[in-house]
């Protein structure tokens, strides 16, 4: 059925005679062509910020693209491979093999304690003090809740001469464990080093009783039998039996050869020494022993001059071993490498009035008084210091042997005596 509508819901709105379409594109077309001309006008201005954008969209792209087919990383070397030879070495007493080993396994597992601490403890062992010392803080730093990382980093402080930081090391290690007998021990040898005798006495009779066992309270006490009570025999037993604890520590044999050589038996301690360095050939503090007693003990000055060479090679950074190696040239007639390697002394620090006494005579047969004159004066001082009178009597008439040959003073006929240092640890 076909329904019409009315007109009035059929008529539509007028049309306007303006198209507003149009009008937009009459407006928009001129200011589309001045921008299209001003940019190709400038078009060296614009074109690097376009390159720049377009550029690195691309690298973002490329970026993106090389993220997902990148190769796989190449895996780190597993350090249970280094764990096991390590372990091995460090009980067979190749401490310098193993102290290579745990540098590895430190690096590859940062909280290993047991690792920094045979590091840093090896270190020691090895007469590399300083890089001990930061050995050990590693160990405090992996986790500062072990006994055993604090007592180690009070043993490399007291070996790098810190012994009042030594003992608050030691301390704290206490304070986390106290039964530690190692903590104890270390810090016996810290007292004692620092001139705390009676405390160094009474802390490692307190770490022998903690631990009868303990070759590091051994160690200790034989330090004080020797050092404070001047008991060479009680001293020799202890040290005895710490080595006989732990034969692999190479600075418990180095303790019984000195206490051996101390009491005449040079043959039984140049037999532990050179065992020593069979197994650690770089170990310095044997070499510079080594060196000490076939010098001092045979009169070996080839042998000497041989271990102590090798000592510097190992620690160019030894006092001890460039000093006496000078020394020991002197005796060999070579007065320029005296000079040399006690002048590497005297600059690495030395404290040590015969240094400076040797360096001077080495220098005074050079003919070099006015370079003597210094060390002369040097080696007074400390020796004055330390009340040392051998070097005092002996600088003095060097002294005035190079003032002499330089038109200061007067001749006098009394001769240099000769200076030889006592054997030290």
């Amino acid at each position: 059925m076909y329904l019409r509508t009315p007109k009035r819901y059929t008529r539509g709105q007028r049309r306007s005679p303006i198209s507003l379409r149009w009008v937009w594109l009459w407006i928009m077309t001129p200011v589309v062509v001045f921008v299209g001309i001003q940019v190709y006008n400038r078009r060296a201005e614009f074109a690097p910020p376009v390159e720049q954008a377009i550029n690195s969209a691309i690298n973002s792209v490329q970026s993106g693209i090389a993220t997902v087919v990148a190769p796989t990383a190449t895996p780190t070397e597993d350090p249970s491979s280094k764990i096991g030879l390590a372990e091995s070495d460090w009980r067979e007493g190749r401490i310098e093999s193993a102290v290579n080993n745990y540098e590895l396994i430190a690096r590859a597992m940062p909280n290993d304690v047991l690792s920094h601490f045979r590091l840093a403890f090896g270190l020691v062992m090895q007469g590399r003090m300083q890089e001990a010392l930061v050995a050990a803080e590693s160990a405090v730093t992996a986790n500062p809740f072990s006994s055993d990382a604090w007592a180690v980093q009070a043993i490399a402080l007291d070996r790098n001469q810190r012994y009042g930081e030594a003992i608050s090391s030691a301390m704290r290690a206490l304070e986390i464990d106290p039964s530690n007998a190692r903590a104890m021990a270390f810090l016996a040898e810290s007292y004692f080093d620092n001139g705390n005798y009676d405390l160094a006495l009474s802390t490692s009779n307190r770490a022998l009783e903690a631990d009868p066992a303990s070759f590091e309270a051994l160690r200790a006490r034989g330090l004080v039998a020797q050092g404070y009570e001047y008991d060479l025999d009680a001293a020799r037993q202890y040290y005895q039996e710490a080595y006989n604890y732990a034969p692999n520590m190479p600075y418990l044999a180095v303790d019984l050869a000195n206490i051996l050589f101390a009491q005449n038996n040079l043959s039984d301690a140049l037999s532990i020494l050179n065992d020593v360095v069979e197994l650690n050939p770089k170990n310095a503090l044997a070499l510079y022993w080594l060196g000490n007693m076939y010098y001092r003990g045979e009169g070996n000055f080839s042998q000497a001059n041989e271990m102590l060479q090798r000592c510097v090679d190992a620690n160019p950074e030894s006092i001890s071993c460039n000093g006496l190696l000078g020394r020991v040239k002197s005796s060999l007639d070579d007065n320029e490498g005296a000079v040399r390697f006690l002048q590497r002394a005297v600059d690495l620090g030395s404290l040590n009035s015969y240094h400076h006494f040797w360096l001077a005579r080495a220098q005074r047969a050079l003919g070099n008084c006015s370079g003597a004159i210094p060390n002369l004066e040097r080696a007074r001082e400390l020796a004055q210091t330390a009340n040392v009178t051998d070097v005092l009597t002996a600088a003095d008439e060097l002294l005035r042997e190079c003032q002499v040959a330089m038109g200061i003073a007067q001749p006098l006929m009394t001769p240099t005596p000769e200076v030889t240092e006592e054997a030290s640890s």
